[in-house]
């Protein structure tokens, strides 16, 4: 009887041992995607000034025949 315990206990021991590294993976995965969505939203910002920034130039801009 007291095997089986011993058994059952180590075998919960692995099992948390594995899920703890598959959650600091997990949480060190999430960790880098956060920042490269940071840095994508930052790149959207510029990109939508620099749209914006072209608009207003173009309208300023215009060709004789408008």
């Amino acid at each position: 009887m007291k095997d089986n315990y011993e058994k059952r206990i180590n075998e919960l021991e692995t099992k948390s041992t594995f899920q703890e590294d598959i959650i600091e993976r997990l949480s060190e995965e999430l960790r880098k995607q956060q920042k490269e969505i940071q840095i994508l939203k930052e790149e959207i910002v510029i990109i939508k000034k620099h749209l914006e920034l072209n608009l207003i130039e173009n309208d300023i801009e215009k060709p004789p025949h408008y």
